[in-house]
């Protein structure tokens, strides 16, 4: 599909020198150009308007380039601006029409044509990044163009134009239009720092992303092949591989973070350097994209060979230096100094995931949120030291940075304070590197405050859960990680002090540099040597001398195989969270929230062991492991590894932690810490954020829970409630508190039978569990509903109606049907084999309106089902079946292995668990209900009634009533249970109930499964209890209500399932009322 134009509405505006000269300039070009008609009068009013607001004159493209003319329809009307040849503002070509959009394609043509003969007068290497727009002097559409094929011929034909952006300025106010001019044309206006502004000049629709992300990857076509660049694809691929779950492949992906990462280390030069001016020379560019500036300067770690290195290579210098170019040309307009917050977290949520992403991969936490959960730790202790273990763009730094300056004096104490008490780590390469970047903003001035020394940024790249594991060898302890075929193994000793342990590392890397440069020949000898030389601490001490030797011969490899580069910079970040162990008073951020069930299986399986053996976080409910959020075990894990015994942790988490069945253990403290097992975390504060908008794409909240050996939870938890919307969803916190309402409540933890939430009014705990629980089970996943939901395939010569003819459809969008929605399977089957079904939509409360016929290769046995394979087909005589099932097994397999390992077959994965087959054919009536509902409906299906039905409206022999996944059924004979159970199920008490569990304002209606019986204990039904008999005998009246209702609008127009409940509910209101007051009685028995 293709994708939907982007519109821009708001320039961003702010220029303090704006006046109302320009004004009334803009406003007056505005009403005359309506009066103009044809495009050259309207092009010569822009050119006189740029004139007037900024003293330049275009050039008519006909002047500019000779023997153009044949090419041009109307003359002195299309421009062309040039300026340096490495900007990307300013080299632009317009192309003016009478009548924009209406005369676009028209504009786009000419434009191509134009920009074809421009570029075949320049060398492939020098061509000019232009900007082309195609406007009526009102309507601008703006675009960066590149060549379809990049090898191919430069005709209009092969030039692509990608959209930038389009503007109506007519819905611009006057400084709004002025600096869409400044932007795109001239560059005199300093520009604020923010997020929008960055968003419209580096941002995906950007100009700059579009040519430097074309030239970044063409050169990596080029060098993706050698070795030494393959060896840093794979690695940034393995750690991407643990972020989003699945392995990720895509050079685009891997270009995309390169881009961003060379623009985060040319802002941090910027920010640094006095008075930054970036010449072309190579030499200039290498000092500051290697890392070489920052250490000039003191800073150690800033910049070190790591996955984005690779564009200092000397293969690639001229393109580096290229780039480097046309993006300092648009930072220059920038005065860093002024920068706020984290600038790059909207670039870095826009650029860096890959399509496929999970939506729960990932959130990035607004500045207003990170900064009131800052506050909120600050306040109690200034000082405190600080680790945010999944710091992504590394928005908790910056803000923690910010905060203790302005408590704390601008000092070097308070530089070396921050250096050691604010401390993030990520898995994710880009991450480190942005948030890196984001910690040096932070500091800004306080830098040039550091005493003799040098200093390190402190945010590695490192799995902050997953930890090195030791071993024990000739009474020493080691600690072993493996890179590629090779165990590297780094004594216990070492890993005490990390200034020791970086240092340790760069010898092994220099002295493995020099043992190349003599064919190996150096030995242990010249090592220890080195070591002394360089006064390194731990000289003396053998076992470390021989561990960091044989780790230098293992680097030497790497080298001589050209997989070097990047070992020793993964080496050195790999082991940093060992150096942190119960250091931090605090351990806060925003964890990823992705489930388990999306994670690839190795690290899957390490997961599921430490919550389940490790620290028992699904005590006796193991079965949902794959649904637990991986937030979950980052809030244990990390308040384990890393928080004092008294310590804080504060996270940002999806507020299903208020009632989901995996997050009871933590609702209720019942898990265990491993490493200090004497201590626990105790809930101290709870933020209900789900009301805020906008926020995140499911309800949030804000934990606070502290770490401590002598602690009993007591209720209430200290809770807020915000609530407000918000005009920006990365507002200041100022801004957010004018907007934002704040409400003080308290947290109690009730239990219902098995289950938990938390919520306001005292808790209660009833452990009274509804006879119907295990009773009530979940129907077939009859997926993929391309395979078996059919209908007639009609002729008008008739067909045989013990072999009729079927086909496929998929009859609707919910279920997982998006890899399969184009199989289509037809035709004939054996009608023992035809069946129906109803989904969710079906079903309105007492009744149900809509049949489904599918085709099943199953047949009844005495109380259940078996199932017909192909073999069993092909005994019976079922030929018909047997081709079904052999076309449905072969798109199975063929999709299926696409996505998952998991093997199951088409018939495993229909009668999943044996929810097909355990059905019973015989049972007179079933009692169903939605497991998606957000007000309760129910109603009873007579298996008799519905097969007639069915027969009637297919015109074929149905076999059977078969309920599927989207709901869960009870299975009996009795008529007035029935109706007893369907009336219970439809009352609205049960919606009241439910609310704690419930999520308020997701747009999907939340999961019920059986938490109904839990919250309200329905009782075993007896006849002779007259409560239960009016229940039975309301329900049954309310079904012949509603039966006659339907009968009535047979033939209106279709109306939304949402629709018809609620005019239900309408019909049948008195019954209801009743039925609510009596279902009242009757749980409270």
């Amino acid at each position: 599909m293709k994708n939907k134009e982007p519109f821009t509405k708001n320039v961003h505006p702010g220029h303090s020198k704006f006046g109302f000269d320009i004004s009334d300039k803009i406003k007056t070009y505005l009403s005359n150009i309506n009066n103009c008609h044809k495009e050259t009068a309207r092009s010569m009013m822009f050119t006189l308007l740029l004139q007037e607001l900024f003293g330049y004159k275009s050039t008519f493209i006909e002047s500019y380039v000779g023997g153009i003319e044949s090419f041009i329809k109307v003359k002195e009307k299309d421009h062309v601006l040039k300026g340096e040849v490495d900007n990307l503002y300013g080299n632009i070509i317009i192309e003016f029409e009478s009548n924009i959009p209406k005369k676009l394609s028209q504009a786009k043509e000419q434009l191509r044509k134009y920009l074809a003969i421009l570029w075949l007068q320049e060398h492939s290497d020098e061509r000019t990044p232009y900007i082309c727009i195609a406007t009526d002097g009102e309507r601008f559409y703006t675009y960066s163009p590149s060549l379809l094929e990049p090898a191919g011929d430069i005709t209009p034909d092969n030039i692509e134009l990608n959209l930038n952006e389009r503007v109506n300025w007519n819905d611009l106010n006057p400084a709004e239009i002025y600096f869409f001019l400044d932007r795109y044309f001239f560059r005199q206006c300093r520009l604020h720092p923010d997020s929008v502004n960055f968003k419209k000049d580096f941002g995906v629709q950007s100009h700059a992303f579009h040519v430097i992300n074309n030239n970044l990857l063409a050169l990596w076509n080029k060098l993706k092949c050698h070795s030494m660049y393959k060896v840093i694809y794979e690695n940034w691929e393995k750690y991407l591989s643990i972020v989003y779950g699945n392995k990720v492949t895509g050079d685009e992906l891997f270009i995309r973070h390169t881009y961003l990462a060379t623009l985060a280390k040319l802002m941090a030069w910027m920010r640094l350097a006095e008075h930054a001016s970036l010449t072309n020379s190579a030499d200039h560019i290498y000092e500051i994209l290697s890392g070489q500036f920052f250490k000039n300067q003191g800073i150690e770690n800033f910049i070190e060979e790591d996955f984005f290195a690779w564009l200092i290579r000397k293969e690639a210098r001229n393109m580096t230096v290229k780039i480097a170019n046309q993006i300092f040309s648009l930072l220059m307009n920038y005065d860093l100094t002024r920068a706020s917050g984290d600038v790059l977290k909207t670039l870095y949520q826009e650029l860096v995931d890959p399509e496929t992403r999970h939506d729960l991969g990932e959130y990035y936490t607004p500045d207003w949120l990170a900064h009131k959960i800052i506050k909120k730790i600050l306040d109690d202790n200034p000082r405190c030291d600080m680790f945010d273990p999944s710091c992504g763009s590394g928005t908790f730094l910056y803000l923690a940075i910010q905060e203790k300056c302005e408590r704390l004096k601008n000092s070097s104490d308070t530089l070396n304070h921050i250096l050691k008490s604010v401390i993030g780590a990520d898995v994710h390469p880009l991450a480190v590197m942005i948030a890196k970047t984001n910690y040096i903003m932070a500091l800004g001035e306080l830098l040039k405050k550091r005493s003799a020394g040098n200093v390190a940024i402190p945010v590695y790249l490192a799995d902050t859960i997953l930890l090195p594991e030791s071993d024990v060898e000739r009474e020493s302890t080691y600690y072993c990680v493996q890179l590629e075929n090779c165990k590297v193994k780094i004594p216990e000793t070492l890993l005490q002090h990390i200034y020791d342990y970086d240092q340790a590392v760069n010898l092994a890397r220099e002295f493995a540099e020099k043992n190349k440069q003599n064919n190996g020949s150096l030995s242990m000898e010249s090592f220890k040597n080195l070591l002394s030389a360089r006064k390194f601490p731990h000289v003396n001490d053998q076992s470390i001398v021989e561990s960091l030797y044989e780790l230098s011969r293992t680097l030497m490899e790497f080298l001589n195989a050209e997989r070097d580069s990047i070992w020793a910079y993964m080496l050195k970040n790999i082991f940093k969270p060992l150096f942190w162990r119960n250091k931090f008073d605090c351990v806060v951020g925003n964890p990823p929230w992705i489930a388990l069930r999306f994670l690839n299986q190795p690290y899957q399986d390490f997961l599921k062991k430490q919550i389940l053996h490790e620290y028992e976080l699904l005590s006796g409910r193991s079965e949902l492991v794959t649904h637990l959020e991986m937030a979950a075990l980052f809030l244990v894990r990390t308040a384990d590894l890393y928080l004092k015994s008294g310590g804080v942790i504060a996270f940002v988490f999806p507020k299903s932690i208020f009632y989901a069945d995996q997050h009871d253990g933590l609702r209720r403290c019942i898990f265990k810490l491993k490493d200090d097992y004497q201590d626990n975390l105790f809930w101290e504060e709870i933020w209900d954020c789900e009301n805020v908008t906008p926020l995140f794409n499911v309800p949030s909240c804000v934990v606070m829970a502290k770490k401590s050996k002598d602690f009993t939870m007591n209720y209430p938890v200290d809770g807020i409630i915000l609530q407000g919307n918000l005009e920006c969803k990365n507002a200041s916190l100022a801004k957010a508190e004018e907007q934002l309402k704040v409400a003080k409540t308290g947290y109690y933890l009730h239990i219902r039978g098995k289950r938990s939430f938390w919520a306001s009014g005292r808790g209660t705990t009833e452990n009274i569990v509804s006879y119907y629980r295990s009773r009530f089970k979940q129907g077939a996943t009859i997926v993929p509903r391309s395979f078996w939901f059919v209908k007639l395939n009609q002729s008008p010569l008739g067909f045989d109606l013990n072999c009729p003819p079927v086909i496929t459809f998929t009859p609707s969008k919910s279920g997982p049907v998006r890899d399969y929605k184009d199989i289509e399977i037809r035709g004939n089957i054996e009608s023992p084999f035809l069946y129906c079904t109803l989904l969710g939509d079906d079903v309105i409360p007492f009744a149900y309106r809509n049949i489904q016929m599918i085709v099943l290769p199953i047949e009844p046995t005495n109380n259940g089902y078996q199932i017909v394979d192909i073999d069993s087909a092909n005994e019976k005589g079922c030929f018909k079946l047997a081709e079904w099932i052999k076309q449905a097994d072969f798109n199975w397999f063929k999709l299926r292995s696409k996505k998952t390992k998991n093997n199951a077959s088409i018939f495993e994965w229909i009668d999943y668990q044996k929810k097909l087959t355990t059905q019973n054919p015989l049972k007179k009536y079933k009692v169903i209900y939605p497991n998606f509902q957000r007000v309760s409906v129910a109603c009873v299906v007579d298996t008799d009634g519905i097969l007639r039905q069915a027969t009637h409206l297919f015109g074929v022999s149905i076999n059977g009533f078969i309920v599927e996944s989207a709901f869960y059924y009870y299975e009996t004979d009795d008529v007035k249970e029935a109706y007893y159970l369907c009336a219970c199920l439809n009352s609205s008490i049960i919606d009241d109930l439910l609310g704690p569990l419930r999520k308020k304002s997701q747009k999907n209606h939340p999961n019920v499964h059986k938490k109904i019986f839990d919250v309200a204990p329905i009782p075993k039904f007896n006849e002779s209890d007259q409560l239960h008999k009016q229940l039975s005998d309301l329900g049954l009246e309310c079904n012949g209500k509603v039966l006659k209702w339907l009968k009535s609008i047979e033939g209106v127009g279709k109306k939304s399932v949402g629709h018809l409940r609620k005019k239900v509910r309408t019909i049948i209101s008195n019954e209801l009322k009743i039925i609510d007051e009596l279902f009242s009685k009757i749980i409270k028995k």
